[in-house]
């Protein structure tokens, strides 16, 4: 049976604007009678995005997580990205698709792919949804990078996240700017903590929309190639620890065996701001304590630390400007939070 016009949402933003909070909200929204699938892609190669977004137990039914790790899909990770809309269309068959690109992944490539021969029949491309923070909007600095402005530029639907967190002049400033920009939103729209109204999902998108930048992707973007730092099977105080780079970032992930449990206090002291880890842009995980699993996502100096669904494994991903971090010395302090005995 053929799998044909799939809703799909495209979400947008750098990192930290809180993309994957907001997917989780609608996901805790999502009708009972429905099935939805997620697509997910990451800077790092270890994934914890699909982690952050595992629904609680009593919802898991109807809800498909897909993660693409190590890199953008809207260049290097073109060829997985079909295969793994084809796989999640034809397995799950969803009512719904959303995709989430890592924080610097240009959308043009990934509409023009959605939109392509291969896939338009199968999927129906709504509303993209670009989300910012609008402490940052006045920051001169920001609005003059190429990347951050095709992704709004691209949005039919722009959305200051993180009110709450802002000053009401930030929040001036960002409803004079967006609605300024040309050609205009389809909406714009303040909110916090990701909660968005599910009936962004059903609105149409723009396909006359083009990028400000059309070349950047061809001509900037050189993710480079992972390096694994595997030291053979998983086991209790040994992890996997693997590393990318790309656009002047480096990202350093590990995963842990499950059995490993951290000291909740200790952890947060050493990942959370303004602890010895040091400057960073992101930094996401998932570790079993003993009160219990935790996500903890942290964006520059703001850490959030909640309980989550998530069982399998430890593990985490951290973002930071090129030679910033000493990967193996975080490794050693990491493990130095085990509780052994």
């Amino acid at each position: 049976m053929t799998v044909a016009n799939v809703p799909t949402t495209l979400f947008t933003g750098f990192f930290g604007v809180g993309k994957t909070t907001a997917i989780r909200h609608l996901l805790s929204h999502k009708p009972p009678d429905e099935r939805w699938a997620v697509l997910v892609n990451e800077f790092g190669e270890v994934p914890v995005d699909g982690a952050a977004l595992e629904p609680d137990e009593a919802e898991t039914d109807g809800v498909v997580i897909r993660e693409i790790a190590g890199g953008c899909m809207c260049c290097t990770m073109n060829l997985p990205m079909k295969a793994a809309i084809t796989e999640v269309l034809r397995r799950a068959r969803p009512e719904r698709l959303i995709i989430e690109p890592t924080g610097i992944g240009h959308p043009a490539g990934i509409l023009d792919e959605l939109r392509g021969d291969d896939l338009r029949d199968a999927v129906d491309v709504g509303a993209v949804i670009c989300l910012v923070d609008p402490r940052v909007v006045q920051d001169p600095r920001l609005r003059e990078v190429a990347l951050l402005r095709d992704q709004v530029h691209l949005a039919d639907v722009l959305v200051a996240n993180k009110a709450d967190l802002a000053a009401d002049d930030d929040l001036e400033a960002f409803d004079a700017w967006a609605r300024n920009l040309f050609p205009p939103k389809a909406v714009i729209e303040t909110t916090s903590r990701g909660v968005l109204d599910p009936a962004l999902l059903d609105l149409a998108g723009d396909a006359a929309r083009v990028p400000l930048f059309p070349h950047l992707h061809d001509h900037e973007h050189d993710h480079g190639s992972p390096e694994s730092l595997d030291t053979g099977t998983l086991s209790p105080g040994k992890p996997i620890r693997r590393r990318s780079t790309g656009e002047g970032f480096d990202a350093c992930g590990w995963i842990f065996d499950a059995r490993d449990v951290f000291r909740r206090d200790d952890l947060v002291d050493l990942l959370g701001p303004p602890g010895p880890v040091g400057n960073l842009q992101r930094l996401k995980g998932v570790f079993r304590t003993p009160d219990g699993w935790l996500l903890m996502d942290r964006v520059r100096n703001e850490m959030t630390v909640m309980p989550i669904a998530y069982r399998r494994d430890s593990r985490v991903e951290v973002i930071a400007e090129t030679g910033n971090i000493d990967w193996t010395g975080l490794e050693g302090a990491l493990l130095e939070l085990i509780e052994t005995g």
